[in-house]
């Protein structure tokens, strides 16, 4: 890129602006790249001591960027991994706020963690396979507790089927005793009717015969 850096705060710019200039326009990493860039290049602006010359170079450089940026540039959604990069590069750089002293020289540099966007990518991948693995770990668990549920199901539903049937049988051998004991008593009135009869013929007979003998026993008078 032909610019020349002098401060540590510029050595980081051209070379995150290296990068991020090679980068494919479909690369997801690439709008990453480009908000650090505009951050360090707003940090670039309050730094004394940078020549007319390089403030103009920086400014080009980033105005030809803003341009191919605003070109390239679609509307996505987020992704759970770029979120988690966002998420990582503000609490770095929370951290270097507070490391930094409020009271330090506006002349001197001071030594902080270079925010490197590798590393960073390399961290939330890492985060996201293990997240992966509980997430697998968890299906597993309830994978294996659904099948001993089905299991318990099961067996319930077998001794449910199997009361039941004992149950049916129970009924069928009441049903056939209460017909055993029907059939017999449809038998018992039959006969106990017949019986009544044959008395009734007997009686009549009885008195007949009796009041035969009593009109020959006594006969009526002249």
């Amino acid at each position: 890129m032909g610019l020349v850096a002098k401060t540590r705060d510029e050595i980081q710019f051209v070379k995150l602006l290296e990068k991020t200039v090679a980068l494919d326009s479909a690369s997801w990493r690439k709008p990453h790249f480009y908000n650090h860039l505009k951050k360090l290049h707003t940090q670039l602006k309050e730094t004394p001591g940078l020549t007319a010359d390089d403030r103009v170079q920086y400014e080009r450089s980033m105005s030809e960027l803003d341009d191919v940026m605003s070109v390239t540039a679609v509307v996505q959604h987020t992704s759970p991994i770029t979120e988690l990069i966002h998420r990582r590069r503000n609490i770095v750089e929370e951290q270097q706020r507070l490391k930094t002293p409020s009271h330090k020289s506006p002349t001197a540099t001071q030594p902080h963690e270079e925010y490197e966007p590798e590393r960073d990518v390399t961290e939330v991948l890492q985060l996201h396979k293990e997240n992966q693995s509980k997430l697998a770990n968890q299906m597993l668990a309830m994978t294996r507790n659904l099948k001993n549920v089905s299991v318990a199901a099961r067996d319930i539903i077998s001794q449910d089927n199997k009361n039941l049937s004992d149950v049916q049988d129970v009924v069928d051998k009441n049903t056939a005793k209460l017909n055993k004991e029907t059939s017999q008593l449809e038998k018992f009135n039959k006969s106990s009717g017949k019986c009544w009869v044959w008395s009734l013929i007997s009686l009549v007979m009885v008195i007949f015969v009796v009041m035969v003998i009593f009109i020959r026993l006594f006969p009526k008078r002249q």
